[in-house]
């Protein structure tokens, strides 16, 4: 028998820590954005002014399903339901076994149950293949909240099913002599000044805070350069991301490769790793050297390193960049489920989680 509990607290968060994972790698959310590790670090950097709305289920004693949720209030008094994590995640989802629908709907029963704590819903970045999408439906007609399915943005990926030098064949003669030019520009760049100036490519497991220093260093200089925007400029997503990356490291789920210059960073490409997936989720270079292309080259040392690792797919997640493209043509959608009067909110609302895309409704996807 199914048995669910809310949990409010984060002392109740904590308790879950020696189940969570193990349930998260069997389940239809098993991705890198759902993994203890994220969530309980993001709530314990953003919990102000939250209500911790997470609902666990439970068979004969042993964790088996949840619903990692919280509810905030939002400028015109209503409370929004949202994912823990939203904003900085690139994926969510109710953490369900794969081949256990019973367990997703006892934790949507739940939150039916729980209807006078929340007034409507804000639940972004649900996978569109996600067999819990039906239930959440449920959620709409049941509980009476107009709601619409939106878009939210697309994430590509690549299947990684033959070896590095097979693949990086096919990625075409231009894209191939483009990455040669440009190492061979710097190596002779390197020769005339000889000055020690050779490139060499780095493969961290694990990063500490003198890392992190380096990351916002560089940051920095592209927001200078050319505005570009980076989490690691912004507070408190930073101090979020000091203590989470060092954490995943540990344990992990981390892969970071960088481009440097003797000591000099030049480009990183940092990434999650999560059950034979690489997830790509931020790369910056030295706007300096542009010319030299040091992102597209870093780019490629990491993912021969993915290829070379064994790892069966790497995800270039949400965003739909040009550069993405030169490497699949796969995507996935995310979806986000909203009311309508938080589907209707202006651009920009500062009341919203950060991070958000652009979205457009999906057409036949609208609930009441």
């Amino acid at each position: 028998m199914t048995e669910t509990r809310l949990i409010k607290d984060s002392t109740g968060f904590a308790s879950l820590e020696p189940f969570w994972n193990r349930l998260v790698a069997e389940s239809v959310a098993s991705t890198c954005h759902s993994t203890f590790e994220w969530l309980f670090t993001w709530w314990k950097h953003f919990s102000a002014d939250k209500r911790l709305l997470l609902i666990a289920a439970f068979e004969d004693g042993m964790l088996a399903g949840l619903a990692p949720l919280y509810a905030d209030a939002c400028a015109d008094g209503f409370r929004d339901l949202h994912f823990i994590g939203q904003g900085l995640s690139d994926y969510a989802d109710f953490i369900t076994p794969r081949d256990r629908p019973d367990i997703a709907e006892a934790l949507v029963s739940a939150l039916l149950d729980l209807r006078s704590s929340w007034d409507g819903m804000d639940l972004e970045e649900i996978p569109a293949q996600s067999g819990n999408k039906a239930l959440l439906n449920r959620v709409i007609d049941a509980g009476s909240v107009p709601a619409v399915w939106q878009t939210t943005v697309q994430c590509p990926y690549l299947p990684i099913e033959t070896s590095w030098e097979a693949f990086y064949g096919t990625m075409g003669k231009g894209f191939r002599h483009e990455v040669r030019n440009k190492l061979n520009r710097w190596n002779n760049l390197d020769k005339d000044r000889r000055n020690g100036l050779e490139l060499h490519y780095v493969d961290r497991r694990e990063v500490d805070n003198m890392f992190v220093d380096e990351v916002v260093a560089l940051s920095d200089k592209r927001r200078s350069t050319d505005g570009h925007r980076s989490p690691f400029l912004n507070h408190p997503d930073q101090e979020f991301l000091r203590e989470v990356l060092p954490l995943m490291g540990r344990r992990n789920q981390l892969r970071v490769g960088e481009l440097r210059s003797g000591d000099t960073l030049l480009a990183f490409m940092l990434a999650f790793h999560w059950e034979g997936t690489v997830y790509t989720w931020n790369t910056q270079y030295e706007p300096m050297f542009a010319a030299f292309s040091p992102g597209r080259i870093v780019l490629v040392r990491f993912a021969e390193q993915a290829f070379r690792d064994g790892c069966r797919e790497l995800d270039f997640m949400r965003g739909e960049e040009p550069y993405k493209f030169q490497w699949t043509t796969l995507c996935r959608t995310n979806l986000a489920l909203r009311t309508e009067r938080t589907a209707q909110r202006p651009a920009g609302d500062t009341q919203t989680p950060p991070g958000r895309a652009n979205v457009q409704v999906v057409q036949g996807e609208r609930s009441t």
